[in-house]
C-alpha cells in the first residue's frame, strides 16, 4: 500500500512537472505584448485556446505512444490484435478490421498484440518500451522544430507542449511505477526481468486475450493453463494475472463455487494490481447474490469504495450483468431489472470481444432462471 501511494504521489508530481513546462512554452513561445496587451477577454481566449492544446497534444502523444507498441511490437514477432484509444478501439475480427466501443478505466489507450510462440528468451523489452521510445524521438523532433520555428505564435506552443508531453509520457511510462491500480510499461519490464515464472505469465496473458479476440472461449481452452500463485508469487502482479485468469476460466465453465473460491483466495494475494482487485471484488459480488447469500454479507462486500468504482465502470459489459442481477435477484425490483437488462442489451452491441458476450448472455439467462423469470 505504501508503494502504491509513493508511486501515485511520483506520477502527480511528474504532471505537475509536465503542465509547467507546458505553461513555460505559453510564456516562451508567445509573443508577451500581444498575450497579455490585450483586453481581459482576449487573454482570456488565448489561455484556453492554449489549455486546449495541452490536452490535444496529450492525445497526439498517447496515439504516438501506442503506435509505438505496435511497430516494436511486429519488429519482434507479435501480431496486431487491437489498438485503442480512449474508448474507440480498432479491432481485427474476421480477417477485417473493425471499430468497436471498449475502455479500462485508468488507461488512455492500449495496443493488444499476439505474442510469438513460446520461449524463454521471448523478446520483450522493445515491446513494453516501444512506446517510450517512439515518444522520445518525436519528442525530440518537436524540440528541434520548436528551436527554429517563429516564436508568437500558437503553432510555436503547441509544439513546444508536443515536446514537452512526449518527454512526461517517457517519464511516466518508463519509470516503474503503478498507477491507478496498474503497471506501467517500465514495471511490466521490471517485473518480466526478476522472475521466469514472470514473463511466462505475461507470454500466457497475451497469448490467451489474442485467442479471446479471435472469438475463442475459455472454456475451450486447458484448465491446466491457469494456476493460482502461492509462496513469493502471490507477491508478482504479473504471475497473479494468471489467478485472476483462473477465476475467469471458472466463470466461462460456470463452476461458480470454484470461481468463489479463486476470487476469495486472489484477493488475499499481495501483489494483485488494484484494477484486478476491484474487477474481483465486483464477480465475488455477484456471484455472493447469483447463490443467495445472506444480506449482510452482500452489504458487508458492497462497500462506497467498491460502488465508487463500479460507477466509474458502469458501461463495462460485465457491469451491466451485475446491475441487473443485483436489482433482479437482490432488490427484486423487476422495473428497473428489465431497463438494466435493456442497457445490457444495447452495451453488447458495440463490446469488442464476442466470446465474452456469449457467455455473458449465457449467464443473463441463468439468472433469469434463478429468478423464475421466462
Amino acid at each position: 500500500m505504501k508503494n502504491i501511494k509513493r508511486d501515485n504521489a511520483i506520477a502527480r508530481f511528474l504532471y505537475i512537472i509536465v503542465g509547467a513546462v507546458c505553461g513555460i512554452f505559453m510564456i516562451f513561445a508567445s509573443d508577451p505584448e500581444k498575450l497579455f496587451g490585450k483586453s481581459p477577454r482576449d487573454f482570456a481566449l488565448q489561455m484556453a485556446f492554449c489549455m486546449i492544446m495541452v490536452f490535444v497534444a496529450f492525445f497526439v502523444q498517447a496515439v504516438i505512444h501506442e503506435f509505438g507498441h505496435l511497430l516494436f511490437g511486429l519488429l519482434t514477432g507479435y501480431k496486431f490484435i487491437s489498438f485503442r484509444i480512449g474508448n474507440v478501439m480498432f479491432i481485427k475480427e474476421g480477417g477485417k478490421l473493425r471499430i468497436k466501443l471498449y475502455n479500462i478505466v485508468g488507461t488512455g489507450g492500449q495496443c493488444l498484440m499476439m505474442p510469438p510462440p513460446w520461449k524463454e528468451n521471448l523478446p520483450t523489452a522493445l515491446y513494453n518500451f516501444g512506446g517510450c521510445i517512439l515518444n522520445f524521438i518525436t519528442s525530440a523532433v518537436f524540440l528541434i522544430i520548436f528551436i527554429f520555428m517563429e516564436k508568437g505564435t500558437f503553432w510555436a506552443v503547441f509544439v513546444g507542449m508536443l515536446s514537452a508531453v512526449g518527454f512526461g509520457n517517457v517519464l511516466l511510462n518508463g519509470i516503474p511505477l503503478q498507477v491507478g491500480g496498474i503497471s506501467n510499461d517500465g514495471r511490466n519490464a521490471f517485473l518480466l526481468g526478476k522472475n521466469p515464472v514472470a514473463l511466462r505469465s505475461f507470454w500466457l496473458q497475451l497469448y490467451v486475450n489474442g485467442l479471446i479476440s479471435e472469438g475463442e472461449r475459455m472454456r475451450n481452452m486447458p484448465g491446466d493453463w491457469f494456476f493460482l500463485p502461492s509462496g513469493e508469487d502471490l507477491f508478482d502482479p504479473m504471475v497473479c494475472t494468471v489467478g485472476v485468469m483462473k477465476y475467469n476460466y471458472f466463470y466461462d465453465i460456470h463452476d461458480f463455487k470454484s470461481a468463489e473460491l479463486t476470487a476469495e483466495y486472489m484477493l488475499r494475494a499481495p501483489g494483485l494490481l488494484g484494477l484486478h482487485r476491484n474487477e474481483l471484488l465486483c464477480e465475488l459480488l455477484f456471484l455472493k447474490i447469483f447463490r443467495g447469500a445472506e444480506p449482510s454479507e452482500i452489504e458487508a462486500l458492497y462497500t462506497k469504495e467498491l460502488d465508487k468504482y463500479i460507477k466509474a465502470t458502469a458501461n463495462y459489459v460485465s457491469r451491466r450483468r451485475l446491475a441487473y442481477a443485483y436489482q433482479l435477484l437482490y432488490l427484486k425490483n423487476i422495473t428497473m431489472a428489465q431497463k438494466c437488462l435493456e442497457v445490457f442489451e444495447k452495451t453488447v452491441k458495440s463490446y469488442p470481444y464476442s466470446a465474452e458476450i456469449e457467455n455473458e448472455k449465457e449467464i443473463i439467462e441463468l439468472i433469469k432462471e434463478r429468478a423464475e423469470v421466462f
